[in-house]
């Protein structure tokens, strides 16, 4: 069931459906660096989805709030060890008492300014150790965890992943059209686990693609003027509290 759950959710993100990419900045142009800070459901600051604390030349994220856009937030602290290491804990309201925690820390190990390796503890005792490995061009391309029992599997072509495997299913996942976006969590610098909540099975940010896929759930992107998406319409919607999800940026001073 555990196994069922997951695979849904990553396909459910996955899903693809084949429309002429939406208009959008050329891939050759420069890119303008901005920093994701806040993700809302519907436009509302009372239904956040994602809101990140930066250092102020956004080297380093300080602090995240992430939900599921229903009110309650977990609240991720994170701490960095020099340059090689960073621990991350999480903690949500004494009100909030339907979430529950495969792990309650975790450390991000760094091997040449990349993720090599995440260590996930409760209390002392460390449970599983996440290993990850790349290509020549420094993507991510597998993942192993529940103690090297699973992998995930990435295939890119350019910036984006085009097909990816997750835990030992044989399935492939694949992503056969794309906005000429710029997706929210490109700039994000880390591949979280997706151990961490067991009502929230994914990982915190996803940066793995340069540019938006088209998802069938929805029927319209907006983008600013440097093309990075700003909203995403919902597609046949009947809920009106659930129209949209809006994305807004902070840019590093130069």
């Amino acid at each position: 069931m555990k196994k069922l759950f997951i695979v849904i959710c990553m396909m459910a993100l996955a899903m693809t459906a084949c429309r002429k990419p939406e208009p959008g900045p050329e891939n050759d142009e420069p890119v303008v660096k901005k920093y994701l800070v806040k993700q809302l459901l519907n436009d509302d600051p009372e239904r956040v989805m994602l809101g990140i604390d930066w250092n102020d030349d956004f080297t380093k994220i300080l602090h995240v709030k992430y939900g599921l856009g229903s009110g309650p937030c977990i609240d991720y602290d994170f701490l960095y060890y020099d340059y090689d290491s960073i621990q991350v804990t999480w903690s949500v309201s004494d009100s909030v008492s339907f979430w529950s925690f495969w792990y309650n820390r975790i450390v991000i190990h760094y091997r040449d300014e990349r993720i090599d390796s995440i260590c996930c503890y409760v209390g002392k005792e460390k449970k599983d150790v996440e290993h990850y490995f790349y290509n020549d061009d420094n993507k991510l391309i597998k993942r192993t965890y529940y103690n090297n029992a699973a992998n995930d599997i990435f295939r890119w072509s350019g910036e984006d992943v085009v097909e990816y495997k997750i835990l030992e299913d044989n399935t492939a996942v694949c992503f056969d059209a794309f906005t000429s976006f710029i997706h929210p969590h490109y700039t994000l610098p880390f591949y979280l686990s997706t151990e961490v909540a067991y009502e929230i099975r994914q990982p915190l940010f996803n940066p793995l693609w340069k540019h938006q896929p088209i998802h069938p759930l929805y029927k319209e992107y907006e983008a600013d003027e440097d093309g990075y998406i700003t909203k995403m319409i919902h597609n046949n919607s009947t809920d009106s509290m659930e129209k949209c999800i809006t994305f807004y940026y902070r840019t590093a001073n130069p």
